[in-house]
Protein backbone atom coordinates (compact mmCIF):
# COMPACT_ATOMS: atom_id res chain seq x y z
CA UNK A 1 0.00 0.00 0.00
CA UNK A 2 1.39 3.38 -0.97
CA UNK A 3 1.63 6.17 1.62
CA UNK A 4 -1.21 7.99 -0.14
CA UNK A 5 -3.45 4.89 -0.05
CA UNK A 6 -2.61 4.34 3.61
CA UNK A 7 -3.48 7.93 4.49
CA UNK A 8 -6.74 7.64 2.55
CA UNK A 9 -7.61 4.42 4.41
CA UNK A 10 -7.00 6.14 7.75
CA UNK A 11 -9.79 8.61 7.01
CA UNK A 12 -12.47 5.90 7.28
CA UNK A 13 -14.26 5.54 10.60
CA UNK A 14 -14.79 2.18 12.27
CA UNK A 15 -18.47 2.42 11.39
CA UNK A 16 -17.67 2.94 7.71
CA UNK A 17 -15.34 -0.06 7.75
CA UNK A 18 -18.10 -2.15 9.36
CA UNK A 19 -20.60 -0.96 6.77
CA UNK A 20 -18.17 -1.92 4.03
CA UNK A 21 -17.69 -5.39 5.52
CA UNK A 22 -21.45 -5.94 5.62
CA UNK A 23 -21.67 -4.73 2.01
CA UNK A 24 -19.08 -7.34 1.01
CA UNK A 25 -21.24 -10.07 2.53
CA UNK A 26 -24.27 -8.59 0.77
CA UNK A 27 -22.46 -8.71 -2.58
CA UNK A 28 -21.56 -12.37 -2.01
CA UNK A 29 -25.19 -13.09 -1.14
CA UNK A 30 -26.42 -11.38 -4.31
CA UNK A 31 -23.94 -13.38 -6.40
CA UNK A 32 -25.09 -16.60 -4.75
CA UNK A 33 -28.71 -15.60 -5.42
CA UNK A 34 -28.08 -15.32 -9.15
CA UNK A 35 -26.17 -18.61 -9.24
CA UNK A 36 -28.96 -20.54 -7.49
CA UNK A 37 -31.94 -22.06 -9.27
CA UNK A 38 -33.64 -23.50 -6.16
CA UNK A 39 -36.57 -21.17 -5.44
CA UNK A 40 -36.64 -21.74 -1.67
CA UNK A 41 -32.90 -21.04 -1.47
CA UNK A 42 -33.40 -17.89 -3.54
CA UNK A 43 -36.09 -16.64 -1.15
CA UNK A 44 -33.77 -17.24 1.80
CA UNK A 45 -30.93 -15.39 0.04
CA UNK A 46 -33.23 -12.50 -0.83
CA UNK A 47 -34.22 -12.12 2.84
CA UNK A 48 -30.55 -12.28 3.88
CA UNK A 49 -29.64 -9.65 1.29
CA UNK A 50 -32.36 -7.30 2.54
CA UNK A 51 -31.19 -7.74 6.14
CA UNK A 52 -27.58 -7.03 5.15
CA UNK A 53 -28.66 -3.94 3.23
CA UNK A 54 -30.46 -2.63 6.32
CA UNK A 55 -27.52 -3.46 8.57
CA UNK A 56 -24.97 -1.78 6.30
CA UNK A 57 -26.90 1.48 6.69
CA UNK A 58 -28.01 1.10 10.30
CA UNK A 59 -24.48 0.39 11.58
CA UNK A 60 -23.56 3.99 10.80
CA UNK A 61 -25.93 5.33 13.49
CA UNK A 62 -25.47 5.95 17.21
CA UNK A 63 -28.52 4.18 18.61
CA UNK A 64 -28.95 0.79 20.26
CA UNK A 65 -29.61 -0.90 16.91
CA UNK A 66 -26.29 0.40 15.54
CA UNK A 67 -24.42 -0.85 18.62
CA UNK A 68 -26.07 -4.26 18.32
CA UNK A 69 -25.07 -4.50 14.66
CA UNK A 70 -21.52 -3.37 15.47
CA UNK A 71 -21.27 -6.24 17.97
CA UNK A 72 -22.61 -8.62 15.31
CA UNK A 73 -19.99 -7.41 12.82
CA UNK A 74 -17.16 -7.93 15.29
CA UNK A 75 -18.30 -11.30 16.61
CA UNK A 76 -19.96 -12.90 13.57
CA UNK A 77 -19.33 -11.12 10.27
CA UNK A 78 -15.63 -10.36 10.87
CA UNK A 79 -14.61 -14.00 11.42
CA UNK A 80 -16.93 -15.05 8.57
CA UNK A 81 -15.26 -12.64 6.13
CA UNK A 82 -11.77 -13.65 7.26
CA UNK A 83 -12.66 -17.29 6.61
CA UNK A 84 -14.24 -16.52 3.22
CA UNK A 85 -11.18 -14.48 2.18
CA UNK A 86 -8.75 -17.17 3.36
CA UNK A 87 -7.22 -15.06 6.13
CA UNK A 88 -7.84 -17.58 8.92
Amino acid sequence: MTPEELEFARTFTDKEVMSSAISQLRARTINEYYETTDESKRQELEKRQLLLEFESRAVLGDDDIAHSIQDKVINLYGPMLRRLNGVE
